[in-house]
């Protein structure tokens, strides 16, 4: 009798062993009547695809676009669909590819002086792909799927790499927001971020960015408030400038996107204030410093004379929603093409006169409607209605992401030097992980170009 405790408790201390020792390693035991181990759950997912295409996720092995007009149809089981970080293939619904004909590419590349810049997607979690079946309990996930990306940016002919940190509002009625060290990427991992950039000779461009959070944000108020507003953005600026500064950042962006509101009325306490921020960010930070002048677009620029003269060059991003409140909603190069160049001739008119160098930041999602409506939410799930994701349910097109690149791209070669001088070209929110297929996160419709027919038409720009 008194050995019968003494075995329960001895199998006890092997189960909490064995567990402890299984979490370390992340070691999964067999399918069985057991529970499934947190850490294991994406391991044990998959996915049958219908009428599915099998790429590689090697860019080079893909003959872009011959490879698209007729790829192999086939039943897929796709196994850990959501949590994967790399794969050697990916495969989706033949459907994704959309109903146009994928671009031809056309006077390739760019010229050497303009950068190419792959844009990092802007989040910084635990786990990348923040769906729900898959579960980190430490940020080794993120670092390791940023360092696999960083590989394949370089693949892509890249030189260059964006990176966005951020702060939240935390009362908006009185422009309070959060002090650094509620940034959203610490200290420490932006260390790391620039440290392995290093390590692949490729620059970088730091973006920041103020998220609303839980707050209900609106326009400018008044330039009492606009004043406020900067005063309380400056710590975070500066807290960035020096870590910039200490690690070799190449370009440090001083203003904000996210809550991106137009300053006209207000040009000249914007300007005054900013003025005041840039001096102090010169005074810690010997790099690039950069205004995105998207902000900027319907105000008088004459006011802004000063502060347009003493930054170093500008972040601009073209109108995404190219087609809306257009007659021609065409979706081919040269409709597109002709938009984009449009939009680049009016930036001109304001801007060029300043002879600063523009950063083009290019956000093209793969969704139908993306160029007639815009932009939708791409990391997690939005309920509208009666649909608790909808954008798990927008058509996905991949033809129309690539055609609106390649009509971007060309219209980019021919600004360069005639409405502006472009100083880089920026593919957006690329994905950390091969995931493509939707969850609670939606890389399917998303900005990035990542294991997409958009990606071969930007290593084609991209080539020296």
């Amino acid at each position: 009798m008194k050995r019968f405790p003494i075995i329960i408790i001895s199998f006890v201390f092997l189960f909490i062993v064995s567990t402890i020792l299984m979490f370390v390693f992340k070691l999964c035991p067999p399918a069985g009547p057991w529970p499934t181990a947190p850490w294991c759950a994406s391991k044990m997912e998959k996915v049958d695809l219908v009428n599915a295409i099998t790429i590689s996720t090697d860019i080079n092995k893909i003959n872009y676009p011959d490879f698209y007009k007729n790829p192999n149809v086939s039943n897929v089981a796709v196994k850990d669909p959501y949590c994967a970080i790399t794969k050697s293939e990916v495969s989706y619904p033949k459907s994704y590819l959309g109903k146009y004909e994928m671009p031809s590419v056309e006077g390739a590349p760019f010229v050497g002086e303009i950068n190419r810049t792959i844009g990092i997607k802007d989040t910084w979690i635990k786990e990348p792909n923040l769906n729900k079946s898959c579960i980190a309990l430490d940020s080794k996930p993120m670092r390791k799927a940023y360092e696999e990306t960083l590989d394949r940016v370089v693949n892509l002919g890249a030189d260059q790499i964006s990176f966005s940190n951020y702060v939240h509002f935390s009362d908006f009625k009185n422009a309070l927001i959060d002090g650094p060290e509620k940034a959203a990427i610490k200290e420490g991992d932006l260390r790391f971020v620039v440290d392995k950039a290093k390590e692949k000779n490729l620059k970088m461009i730091l973006y920041l960015n103020l998220a609303p959070g839980k707050q209900v944000v609106s326009d400018i108020p008044n330039a009492t408030w606009l004043g406020t507003l900067i005063k309380n953005w400056e710590p975070f600026v500066l807290n960035q400038a020096k870590i910039a500064e200490e690690t070799g950042i190449d370009a440090l962006m001083i203003n904000h996107f996210d809550y991106q509101p137009s300053i006209k009325d207000f040009e000249d306490a914007y300007e005054k204030d900013m003025l005041v921020l840039l001096g102090k960010v010169r005074n810690v930070y010997k790099g690039k410093v950069l205004l995105m002048i998207d902000p900027l677009w319907d105000s008088n620029l004459n006011k802004l004379d000063n502060l347009l003269k003493q930054v170093d060059g500008y972040i601009y991003t073209p109108t995404t929603n190219i087609l809306n409140n257009r007659s021609n909603k065409v979706v081919n190069v040269d409709n597109l093409k002709g938009l984009y160049l449009e939009n680049f001739m009016n930036v001109g008119k304001g801007f060029s006169k300043y002879n600063k160098p523009i950063h083009l930041r290019i956000l093209v999602q793969s969704s139908k409607e993306f160029l007639e409506k815009g932009w939708s939410e791409d990391m997690f799930c939005i309920k509208k209605m009666d649909d608790p994701c909808f954008q798990k349910n927008l058509e996905v097109d991949f033809s129309s992401q690539a055609i609106a690149y390649e009509a971007m791209m060309e219209a980019i070669k021919e600004t360069d030097g005639k409405y502006f001088k472009v100083g880089g070209v920026e593919s957006y929110g690329y994905w950390y992980t091969d995931v493509i297929l939707p969850s609670n996160s939606q890389p399917q419709m998303a900005h990035s170009v990542r294991n997409k027919p958009a990606e071969s038409v930007v290593r084609e720009w991209f080539k020296r």
